[in-house]
């Protein structure tokens, strides 16, 4: 009797413990970053780097990371440069030193990754960033966890239809870019995502603000949350 009462207790104080531990089970997100990678980038490189340490640095066991690039032809040539889920860890059977080794090793190889592409110095003229939003509904439809987007980009559409750099961006004209992109379906449908826009830039203090407020529309449509539009990537978690 006063063995399984010592093995009771015992398996309980185990139990506690997993309850505890930063370790324990938990609904898994899938984190989608999408790099812009056209000509206006390059001054901000170096800062897209850092703002992907973070994001690596948050994720967790069980989450997944799918980067992929913004280009002139985003979706038609949609291919992730890199997608990696974070293995599990079991407190009871898993080595945590083996783990941590192997998380590391997961970390460097992202980071090793995201350098190569954007050291590389293309020829990519325009950004498309509303169709970033579009493969991200097609890939998240079937994740039954938590959902995060990252945009790492200046943010200044640059398609065959819109181009915020050259064209003349006034409230109309955004309002009709809103109107033709609901006109033509390019709206996501991206309930319970949460999204964090890093790297915004404009020419001077109006167009950032304007710019600004089309994608807060643009996201408010789509039904995500948006955690954060800067130059910098604020509160990511």
């Amino acid at each position: 009797m006063r063995t399984l009462t010592i093995l009771a207790v015992g398996v309980a104080t185990l139990l506690t413990l997993a309850s505890c531990d930063h370790t324990a089970p938990k609904e898994p997100r899938l984190v989608m970053v999408f790099i812009d990678v056209s000509l206006s980038t390059l001054p901000d490189r170096e800062n897209y780097k850092k703002y992907i340490d973070l994001i690596i640095s948050q994720l967790e066991a069980g989450d997944r990371i799918m980067v992929s690039k913004i280009l002139d032809l985003t979706i038609a040539e949609f291919a992730p440069i890199y997608d990696a889920k974070f293995p599990a860890f079991n407190m009871f059977s898993d080595n945590r030193t083996r783990y941590d080794k192997t998380i590391r090793e997961m970390s460097a190889q992202i980071m090793a990754t995201v350098d190569s592409v954007l050291d590389m110095r293309s020829k990519v003229q325009k950004s498309e960033i509303v169709n970033s939003f579009l493969i991200c509904d097609q890939v998240m439809r079937g994740w039954s966890g938590k959902k995060s987007i990252v945009i790492i980009s200046d943010m200044q559409e640059s398609s065959s239809e819109f181009n915020f750099d050259t064209d003349h961006v006034t409230p109309a004209y955004l309002e009709n870019v809103l109107a033709t992109l609901k006109l033509k379906h390019r709206i996501p449908k991206l309930h319970g995502v949460d999204v964090w826009i890093a790297g915004a830039y404009a020419k001077d203090t109006e167009q950032f603000f304007a710019v600004q407020d089309f994608w807060k529309r643009y996201i408010v449509e789509t039904g995500a949350e948006l955690r954060s539009y800067s130059h910098t990537l604020l509160d990511f978690e």
